[in-house]
């Protein structure tokens, strides 16, 4: 398969990078060196994702990995109840039993008297263990539940909307068995993907740029950037070892409480190694509000602006890690040159604008090739592939709206309080699903 999307990138890029340069710049030959860099980056991601494989282990491994203590953390901010009930109801139904499950809620105005008494009754062997505490942030609740539970071997941090498909904590233990590996990314995929176009559309978005980037960062040495906060694992001793920065963390003197995900990446790069595991899967809910998405996005955009200024800086030059970093910057200010370039070089210019209406449409769909090994039990394959179809569509909303938000957010960064959740944002229209189940083919 990896065949197909390889070919197509080249050879369509090749193709109507000649119509479109050749015919329009005088120095045609410098962007025809930019670009083949540009196109060489990319076709090594593409590679390295698809030589993607799930860690698997001996059974010498196992019992290992068996002996670890693990605790979970939820850090809850308004979460509504049946979300947050359904969150921890699937780290009771795992296969791979937790020591601990901790739920910090940090100030939040919802009552969940009745969720917390259900499970502090529980008679299973993982100890339910519950802290409140008045607004602080959502790196402060996690390190409440870290200094509570301060002997785990391994921390799993997940949203307070994240329930972990049965098999996830036993999946993203997995490449724990190698001693450098010091963090583990789950796989992301919206529990409630086909609510909406939205829904579908940033769904797959993001699935796309897990199977994508963050597969091909994994197989280059461990070098995830993002660890998705929906479901990620550490190791206890990198925890506590960066507890005090990871809190303490300022940018010219103001406290900064957002980017908590990418905080702890960062930190785990620079100990170790940070891979992606898809076969450990979370299923957090999605903005269904316009509204909703976009201030979420602003967050996002705020909290990266000062992570990606900390990568650049503490990262290793010679890591694959820091060159995706700093080709990201290029690929993001390039493409907003290009933008502006068009309308005042137009009508030379006419030809750029064919070559990105294809790439918009061919881009997606040679990624979207990777969303053929993963299969939800509650999506049928109609349903998946119209929401697939979607992606093009995902990619212009970027470039027409986020990609602007992004620059709000450089310019705010700032402004590091929560724009969400000053109440319930998202709550379950009826009953739960069964359980999901997600099969990630090699």
């Amino acid at each position: 398969m990896i065949v197909v999307p390889l070919t197509m990138i080249a050879a369509g890029s090749f193709y109507l990078h000649r119509r479109a340069i050749g015919a329009t710049s005088p120095a045609a030959d410098l962007m025809y060196c930019v670009w083949a860099l540009s196109l060489g980056f990319v076709l090594a991601q593409l590679a390295l994702a698809w030589l993607q494989r799930p860690f698997k282990v001996s059974e010498a491994q196992q019992a290992k990995l068996d002996r670890l203590a693990v605790a979970a953390v939820i850090p809850c901010y308004n979460e509504d109840p049946a979300i947050l009930d359904r969150t921890i109801y699937s780290l009771f139904a795992q296969t791979r039993p937790l020591d601990w499950v901790i739920v910090v809620d940090d100030g939040s105005t919802e009552n969940y008297a009745a969720i917390r008494a259900r499970w502090e009754a529980d008679r299973s062997g993982t100890e339910f263990v519950w802290v409140r505490q008045d607004n602080q942030g959502k790196k402060h609740a996690q390190a409440a539940a870290f200094q509570a539970i301060p002997q785990a071997d391994i921390y799993a941090t997940m949203d307070s909307d994240s329930a972990l498909e049965r098999r996830a904590i036993e999946e993203g233990l997995k490449p724990f068995a190698d001693r450098e590996v010091v963090s583990v990314a789950g796989l992301e995929m919206a529990y409630n993907l086909t609510t909406n176009l939205l829904t579908r559309a940033m769904g797959m978005r993001s699935l796309a740029f897990q199977l994508f980037t963050m597969s091909a960062q994994s197989v280059a040495g461990g070098n995830v950037v993002i660890n998705p906060g929906a479901f990620s694992l550490y190791r206890g001793w990198l925890i506590h070892r960066i507890l005090p920065g990871y809190v303490g963390e300022r940018f010219f003197g103001i406290p900064v409480t957002l980017g908590d995900d990418t905080a702890l990446t960062l930190y785990a790069l620079l100990h170790g190694r940070a891979v992606h595991q898809p076969t450990a899967v979370a299923m957090p809910v999605y903005p269904e509000t316009l509204s909703h998405h976009l201030r979420q996005w602003t967050r996002w955009m705020r909290a990266s602006t000062i992570r990606t200024l900390w990568r650049i800086r503490y990262l290793r030059p010679r890591s694959y890690a820091w060159w995706f970093v700093l080709y990201q910057q290029y690929a993001f200010f390039a493409s907003v040159a290009v933008s502006l370039a068009v309308p005042f070089a137009w009508p030379a210019t006419r030809n750029l604008i064919f070559a990105s209406g294809i790439a918009l449409i061919a881009w997606p769909i040679a990624v979207a090739m990777r969303l053929i090994t993963v299969h939800r039990s509650d999506v049928r394959w109609r349903a998946w592939l119209a929401s697939t179809a979607l992606l093009p569509f995902a990619a212009l909303w970027y470039l027409l709206v986020l990609r602007q938000i992004r620059f709000y957010g450089m310019a705010t960064c700032h402004r590091q309080g929560w724009i969400t959740r000053k109440k319930v944002e998202v709550t379950l229209s009826g009953p739960p699903i069964s359980p999901v189940e997600v099969l990630v083919n090699e």
